[in-house]
């Protein structure tokens, strides 16, 4: 990993050589290392370290941006003059802003010493177990194992953990994770199940293979049910996606700032159920994440729905400024097209375990995972995608059986406010979700497997 010194080193170079107004640099990247399976065999073992580097300048109300992964003196000289040519030529943008301001912090709370130190081996290890667990049970498992140092994400992409600029502002954080995911088949039926960590002490391997097999196991010989409207019960990361566009869509400052959020105007109104409390937490333990947003803004603890009144936003810096707040600390790094994302979700629950919500239904069905989630019609807040791994119709509070996969098409809106009950609350290593009971979730249209 690139250190705190090497980071303030480099930064230091680039503001030195700058003859901009103002100097921006972002540094992300880091190690992984991952292991993959299938066929109840490892099929791949690759180990990457990559950095990007990213510098801003802004002259008036021209922004330049340039970007590039070799440090060496010439390199940053490079860089930096093509984000002054780019500054030079751009047109003015009358929503640019002076770089955010602020001193000098860093942090390790989310950093592991052991995660950032595991070997091929230990990884090897968890795949032994998960197959063995799958062949005593004539089954097939395939997956990742994972660890990480630094802020290479799961597509690839890369986050900052470095964001300094040339008023003062310096921000430093160390990142660990660690992650391990397995799918399970046995003829027609197949279960996933994932665990997730900054610190790789929590992952369970057979745990998690157990859990993927068990699952595969309860889904096998689907039968057909009608598509329609029923009353739903979700489990935890069956929610992930729809509290994620529930954020995107509906509570990003940017879609606030441009109209094209249905909760635009609806700040300090209940419109949503009131059992439902979603908010951002970054000091709450069971969450790890570094503290501070892509322009080194400190991100706050906040409430974006209490009760099923509509308290905040999500605003990166341009956005705040648009909508006369202040800025959360959910920003990426600027210019861009998408806003403010949470960061640390909180979608607080209720008592009941996931046994105890089918034991209270009379009818209906159970989701453990959605796939394939995309947005329909942002202004309603409608999205669609796939029930996967396991989908259950629930007769007198007993699972009958499973049944085949859906298509749904669902308004969010709806969605929260149909919530009749809430589970326990389950750590998704990301994020902290309950599970859910909905009435009158729409599925589309119904599959063939």
């Amino acid at each position: 990993m690139i250190s705190e010194q090497e980071f303030k080193k480099i930064s230091e170079k680039v503001f030195e050589l700058s003859s901009a107004e103002e100097t921006e640099i972002t540094l992300g990247g880091g190690r992984e290392n991952l292991t993959r399976f299938g066929e109840n065999r490892i099929t791949q073992n690759v180990a990457e370290e990559r950095y990007e580097m990213r510098i801003r300048v802004r002259q008036g109300q021209k922004i330049g941006v340039a970007t590039s992964n070799d440090f060496s003196d010439e390199s940053l000289k490079h860089c930096l003059d093509e984000a002054l040519s780019i500054a030079k030529v751009a047109g003015e943008d009358s929503t640019v802003l002076p770089f955010a301001q602020g001193g000098s912090r860093s942090e390790d709370a989310a950093w592991d010493a052991a995660t950032a130190d595991v070997s091929a081996q230990t990884r090897a290890d968890w795949v032994a177990e998960a197959v063995d667990i799958a062949r005593s049970k004539d089954m097939e498992v395939g997956g990742i194992a994972l660890d990480r140092e630094g802020t290479i994400y799961d597509y690839g992409e890369i986050g900052p953990f470095g964001v300094a600029n040339s008023g003062g502002l310096f921000r430093y954080g160390k990142y660990t994770s660690s992650a391990f995911e397995v799918s399970a088949q046995k003829g027609e039926g197949a279960g996933r199940s994932r665990k997730s960590s900054n610190r790789v002490a929590d992952v369970d391997a057979a745990a998690v293979a157990r859990d993927a097999c068990e699952r595969a196991e309860a889904s096998l010989n689907p039968q057909d049910l009608d598509p329609g409207k029923y009353t739903v019960i979700f489990e935890a990361e069956a929610v992930t996606d729809l509290a994620f566009f529930m954020g995107y869509l509906g509570l990003n400052g940017l879609s606030v700032a441009e109209k094209r959020s249905p909760l635009a105007d609806k700040l300090g109104e209940k419109v949503f159920g009131e059992n439902i409390t979603f908010r951002e937490d970054p000091t709450h333990p069971d969450l790890s994440g570094l503290t501070f947003d892509a322009e080194g803004v400190d991100t706050r603890q906040m409430d974006l729905i209490r009760d099923g009144v509509i308290k905040g936003f999500y605003h990166d810096r341009r956005s705040a400024a648009i909508c006369g707040h202040e800025p959360t600390g959910h920003g990426l790094s600027q210019p861009n097209s998408w806003g403010a994302f949470s960061r640390f979700p909180i979608l607080d629950g209720g008592k009941a375990s996931l046994d105890e919500m089918i034991a209270g239904l009379d009818h209906g069905v159970l989701v453990t995972r959605l796939w394939y989630t995309n947005v329909v019609d942002p202004m309603r807040m409608i999205v669609t995608g796939m029930t996967r791994d396991g989908t259950f119709l629930i007769e007198n509070g007993k699972i009958k059986g499973s049944v085949k996969n859906f298509r749904f098409n669902q308004s969010l809106i709806d969605f929260f406010q149909n919530v009749e009950e809430l589970g326990q609350v389950q750590n998704l290593g990301a994020t902290l979700l309950p599970h859910l009971r909905v009435k009158d979730f729409n599925f589309s249209s119904s599959t063939d497997f």
